[in-house]
């Protein structure tokens, strides 16, 4: 195949010129699965003066139908397509650089993809630190489900050196501090060494504490069937390379050698490694410590990152197996509450008032907790379970443990879902919780009560939180379509995920429905391990995903009936396409 260059649209004039133009260059070599995904996400992002620059390297898959079919009809957009023979990464990296036109240039593997706004929120790092090079955290996505997302430092020369944070080529980088670099290795690590050049050249670097590139982790990857020792090998060259040029500048090569394969005794005689432990005890405790060193092990074992998931598979399971349930003997509803915020209590308590039919309440909280909760909830309702359980998987990961309990027990029909919300990311997450539970709970329920009552029924959720998930996707598809596959066939799925229009869900996962349309969900195999440690995300993990699973989805999974309730009126929600913004998206 010759190459064939294609520029498809010009950019758009009016207020996007104002701001800088950004290159995004995608690298494809088949990667037809998922490169529209990579395509998509960059032509949807919040920042509008992009140049897309997409490079399909010899695919012999058909990556080059694919490619056609995303960017035909995008003429209001700045997109050039190139396709040619293989000729590698390298050299296709180097390839999009020249072709780039932008003030700034990041590159996007195609198995990879951006969030909506990956590019404003890295960009806003630039305007407020002047940086040259700005670096994300990265999420992983694809076949290892539950690792964590990544916790890098600040940048220091040091650190990139010693591999103790990673800078990606989605980093967004400024072209005029790039100069005369370009990629260079082959066998491994091409941004390892490309981006140790540019900071040795005074390049100022950035974290992006908050923003991720959704990394995707597959088997057959180049990195997968490297040896690790191999590896060091070329690393060792690398920095070798730059030691003879920039002398003291660059660390002895030895000393990533002896991190990567650590003598046990020297390493536990070290006094550095020493002190770093002394504060980590004092700071996360002995216990809190243990799993820190555990998690950087299992980091770098898939054998050993395996076994850490089942130890705290095994944890949870010891836990929900130790929970007795009280019960009232006429109880057919079970509130489920998961009381993250307990000073949020009142607001709960004020409408549950509002309930006038027997039910048992069962309550989640953090051990801390456990002892005010147990004091100010049983005072107010006789029948109450509380479990204490890790701070993981937001309200969703309590809330199945204790529906899959709940179900267990086979007295209970219908099922009602509340938590506590602050949302401390948004200024209005207090307005956002009120909100949901005025409508989701009036002070009349009887249209509710006799919704629940009939057999078709799935859930009930508040009218002014329904959600368009082709809108609100966001970092979760891959997700979504594990979660489903474990339900349902995969043609359901892909038709589903194919016309998300037209299968909202319920923003702020709070509703009403009966316990037997749970039941799919139980059983899928989704397990404690699947749920990220919490850091504060906004999208993209697996309570999200679940949230969106929980909306037409699984109500077409099950052949049941979505209603939604305002002011106390109960109707069956339309199966139409959804696209209005929800008020409580940022």
């Amino acid at each position: 195949m010759t190459a064939n260059t294609k520029n498809i649209a010009r950019r758009t004039e009016g207020k996007s010129k104002q701001r800088p133009l950004i290159s995004v260059i995608i690298t494809n070599y088949n990667y037809g699965k998922y490169v529209a995904r990579a395509i998509r996400s960059v032509l949807n992002q919040t920042y509008r003066n992009i140049e897309l620059i997409v490079i399909n390297d010899g695919s012999t898959d058909d990556s080059d139908e694919v490619i056609q079919k995303v960017i035909s009809g995008r003429q209001e957009r700045d997109i050039t397509y190139v396709s040619q023979e293989n000729k590698g990464v390298v050299y296709t990296r180097n390839e999009g650089m020249e072709l780039a036109k932008g003030e700034f240039i990041c590159y996007l593997d195609a198995d990879d993809y951006f969030n909506r706004n990956y590019i404003s929120e890295s960009y806003k790092v630039v305007e407020a630190s002047g940086a040259d090079v700005v670096y994300p955290n990265w999420h992983f996505v694809g076949e290892w489900l539950g690792r964590p997302d990544t916790d890098f430092p600040e940048f220091k020369p040091e650190l990139l050196q010693l591999q103790e944070l990673h800078v990606t080529p989605a980093s967004l980088t400024r072209k005029k501090a790039i100069g005369k670099h370009r990629f260079e290795v082959e066998k491994v690590a091409e941004d390892w060494d490309f981006y140790i050049g540019l900071s040795l050249d005074g390049a100022k670097f950035k974290l992006a504490k908050h923003n991720h590139i959704n990394y995707r982790i597959r088997k057959g990857t180049r990195g997968s069937k490297n040896n690790p020792r191999e590896d060091t090998k070329y690393f060792v060259e690398i920095l070798t390379k730059y030691k003879n040029v920039y002398g003291d500048k660059v660390i002895d090569p030895k000393r990533l050698v002896r991190l990567r394969h650590p003598n046990i005794v020297k390493r536990a005689l070290n006094s550095k490694y020493l002190r770093r432990l002394r504060e980590s005890v004092k700071k996360h405790g002995v216990r809190g410590t243990a799993k820190k060193i555990a998690k950087k092990a299992a980091m770098r074992s898939r054998w050993a990152w395996r076994i850490f998931l089942y130890t705290r598979n095994i944890q949870y399971r010891k836990l929900t197996k130790s929970f007795g349930i009280a019960q009232s003997p006429n109880a057919k509803l079970a509130v489920v509450v998961h009381l993250y915020y307990p000073d949020l209590w009142p607001d709960i308590k004020a409408k549950l008032r509002h309930i006038n039919m027997p039910f048992d309440l069962f309550v989640s909280v953090q051990e801390q907790h456990k002892d005010v909760t147990l004091y100010r909830v049983s005072n107010y309702h006789k029948t109450t379970n509380i479990m204490a359980m890790p701070n993981r998987g937001r309200d969703v990961l309590p809330f199945l443990l204790l529906a899959k309990r709940i179900s267990e027990e086979k007295q209970y029909k219908y099922l009602l879902k509340l938590h506590t919300k602050k949302s401390k990311h948004r200024d209005d997450g207090h307005e956002w919780m009120d909100s949901l539970l005025t409508e989701l709970i009036p002070s009349d329920i009887s249209g509710i009560v006799s919704t629940l009552k009939e057999p078709s029924t799935g859930i009930i959720g508040p009218a002014s939180h329904v959600v368009s998930l082709s809108k609100y996707m966001g970092a979760n598809r891959d997700r979504v379509g594990t979660i489903l596959e474990s339900i349902t066939d995969k043609k359901m799925v892909s038709k589903m995920l194919k016309i998300p229009k037209r299968y909202p869900y319920f923003g702020g996962t709070m509703f009403w429905c009966r316990v037997d349309f749970l039941v799919p969900l139980l059983n899928s195999g989704i397990k404690p391990s699947d749920f990220e440690t919490e850091k504060g995300q906004v999208d993209g993990t697996a309570a999200h995903a679940i949230e969106r699973v929980l909306g037409r989805m699984l109500h077409v999974v099950n052949d049941k009936k979505m209603y939604v309730v305002s002011d106390g009126v109960v109707s069956e929600l339309l199966e139409k396409t959804y696209h209005v913004s929800y008020k409580y998206v940022t």
